[in-house]
């Protein structure tokens, strides 16, 4: 069957949803290592992929980024099964076959992908499905910025956290008006939490699966409580679902930082049906002026001291952050090694 993916943006409950979709007992997503978000770039430096070395290495690169992988995968990737299965010799055909393996080895019979960043790869994926499925899973994103204050796996300050969560929600707004409703789906965090079994109940006749209860007992799943274990940023993975987990910033945001999210999103926010704290006459006003240098260089300073202090943090907080390290270390040698290659 044709593979699910959950897009959108990071800090948005997409764990939650990868757990209990991966409890039914169809579907396999296991925890993303962003292959594509680490390699895309990197791909047209292996040159003619025809050429059996260069695939071999590309493929050997992919899953060494599946075993530096922060959350690791519980199976080992066999390097010559995803050479040979590919069905294209490129990244992406390297990624489906890497998943694929990973779903036979759980038993299951469809896979699907939580690497919210595939957001920015619908083309290819559309290229080799025939109908896949994508499930836009959107958070207020005021509520994000809140949550990616914690995290170490995006960006700090409010002002930053909202540009992506603009440009990624736009390239939603887009897909969803290009894509039969068959194919592409959103899903209100605030919903999901709020009533999970109905909610559950819409995707999978969006999938075209049976529902079960399963799906509603993440919580319990010994690879909840391992993943919960692993980074702060996951903590509540192990916990039943917080129906409470909205309108945060009300309380974590300050009034200026609350508006300066507004000032960038707000014609997205509406879009999706939430509501602004701040007079829309005001915010659309600032937004057409602009920000000022102090502004600017303001929010840069804050979002790379938090950059700083978080790494150091996460360092003897986070169970695995020195695979994170590890993982960087080796992204960096291959564009180095790919950067040497002659030209050809």
């Amino acid at each position: 069957m044709n593979p699910i993916f959950i897009v959108g943006t990071e800090r948005s409950g997409s764990n939650l949803l990868r757990l209990m979709l991966d409890a039914h007992p169809n579907i396999s997503i296991p925890h993303p290592p962003h292959i594509m978000l680490e390699m895309a770039a990197l791909e047209p430096g292996y040159g003619d992929l025809s050429l059996d070395r260069n695939f071999r290495k590309l493929v050997n690169d992919a899953v060494r980024v599946v075993e530096l992988h922060f959350a690791p995968w519980d199976i080992e990737v066999d390097r010559e099964q995803v050479f040979k299965e590919a069905v294209d010799r490129n990244l992406y055909c390297v990624k489906r076959a890497i998943y694929e393996q990973y779903m036979r080895a759980k038993g299951k019979t469809r896979w699907g992908c939580k690497s919210t960043f595939m957001i920015h790869h619908t083309a290819v994926v559309r290229k080799y499905h025939q109908t896949p499925k994508f499930i836009h899973l959107v958070r207020d994103g005021r509520d994000v910025a809140v949550s990616a204050r914690d995290s170490v796996f995006n960006h700090f300050h409010p002002h930053y956290v909202s540009l992506l969560w603009r440009e990624q929600q736009q390239l939603a707004i887009g897909l969803s008006k290009e894509l039969p409703a068959s194919q592409f789906i959103t899903l209100r965090y605030e919903e999901l939490t709020a009533d999970p079994g109905r909610e559950l109940r819409r995707l999978c006749e969006f999938m075209e699966e049976d529902y079960t209860d399963q799906m509603l007992n993440y919580a319990s799943r010994p690879d909840s409580s391992a993943l919960a274990g692993i980074s702060k940023s996951w903590e509540n993975l192990s916990k039943p679902v917080m129906t409470n987990n909205s309108k945060k910033y009300l309380t974590k945001l300050t009034a200026d930082e609350i508006f300066a999210v507004e000032r960038n999103i707000y014609q997205e926010l509406l879009h999706f049906g939430y509501t602004l704290e701040n007079q829309l006459e005001a915010i659309q006003q600032s937004a057409a002026a602009g920000l000022d240098a102090k502004r600017k260089l303001t929010y840069y300073l804050s979002e790379k001291g938090s950059m700083v202090s978080t790494a150091v943090i996460s360092m003897f907080s986070d169970k695995n952050a020195y695979m994170r390290l590890k993982k960087r270390i080796f992204m960096l040698s291959v564009a180095a090694s790919l950067a040497s290659l002659p030209a050809k």
